[in-house]
């Protein structure tokens, strides 16, 4: 990480692996080096806990489980249940986390039709930035769950090199959704992508922000809400064109695309930079979906609802 400083004299972060579209994960001695918090114990109590648990991977990496460990604040049942979910969604929703190749047809199509971007710099809080937005209105084009593979991807790609992060932060921006989007989102797809975010991401998820929002949004509310838990309820805001300065609250004008009044690149440039640094990770990502629950070797004692409890945040 390198210093940089914004026009308000914050200083700012700027992930040079993010930039350079690195592919080199961070190693485990890397990530105790940064979080003092976390001890090698604690990480093999959890190597342990997965041991008793033959349905989940049991080669999961280090630098994955003191990912888990960071996401969840360092409680020890609450990883216990991210991770359970997190693998066992990998098995159930190949839709979201497999054939993560941007030379397949679905992907082309998705990286055709929406815009998506990892600013390498920062927010004041230290918090990594993803942006996204459609690049073609046409709701026929839009197939939800290639967009919630890319977003996934975005992540990943993410904390795979720079690995655990003060904070995630998403900004989406409404500009060209129409009614016939939401008739393209499936209720099954709705859920499981919902009990991703909120029961078993591995990341500490600090705000979603959608920008240039409009009528539409109390429909699409009223469609997601169902899934929806107040916790994560709490983290959206909403800003509409008028107000759309809001988001300089959140997100520092060096980081912030100058489609919306900020010194970022572009979200045209940050998305041509996204697209090439997946085709980078492909390796990457082929290798990591062989982590994943196997249902035939779960003891029935142990199975149980992805309904878990929404694990800890610590609320800004």
């Amino acid at each position: 990480m390198t210093l940089i400083n914004d026009d308000s004299g914050s200083i700012l972060h700027e992930s040079i692996k993010v930039k350079e579209k690195s592919v080199i994960p961070i190693t485990a001695e890397e990530e105790y080096a940064k979080n003092p918090e976390i001890s090698k114990q604690n990480i093999e109590d959890l190597r342990k806990w997965i041991a008793t648990q033959p349905h989940l991977p049991q080669n999961v990496t280090e630098e994955m489980l003191i990912l888990f460990y960071h996401s969840c604040y360092f409680q020890m049942e609450q990883t216990k249940s991210c991770i359970e979910i997190y693998y066992t969604l990998k098995a159930d929703t190949p839709e979201f986390f497999e054939n993560r190749d941007t030379s397949r047809p679905e992907i082309i199509n998705a990286l055709n039709t929406l815009y998506f971007g990892c600013s390498s710099i920062r927010n004041p809080e230290n918090y990594q930035i993803i942006y996204h937005r459609l690049r073609i209105f046409e709701a026929n084009k839009y197939v939800f769950n290639d967009g919630v593979k890319l977003l996934i991807m975005a992540m990943d790609a993410c904390f795979k090199v720079d690995g655990t992060c003060p904070g995630f932060i998403f900004v989406f921006d409404m500009r060209g959704v129409r009614l016939g989007h939401l008739t393209r989102l499936g209720i099954s797809s709705l859920r499981k992508f919902f009990t991703f975010i909120q029961d078993g991401l591995p990341v500490r998820l600090k705000g979603i922000h959608v920008l240039n929002t409009h009528s539409l949004i109390d429909k699409i509310m009223m469609l997601v809400k169902p899934f929806i838990k107040k916790e994560l309820l709490s983290l959206i805001r909403f800003h509409t064109e008028s107000d759309q300065e809001n988001i300089y609250e959140a997100v520092s004008k060096l980081s912030l695309p100058e489609d919306y009044g900020g010194q970022g690149p572009s979200i045209e440039k940050l998305h041509v930079h996204f697209s090439d640094w997946m085709k980078l990770m492909r390796p990457v990502f082929e290798n990591d979906y062989q982590y994943k629950a196997d249902e035939s070797k779960r003891l029935k004692k142990s199975k149980k609802s992805l309904s878990t409890s929404f694990k800890s945040l610590e609320l800004d």
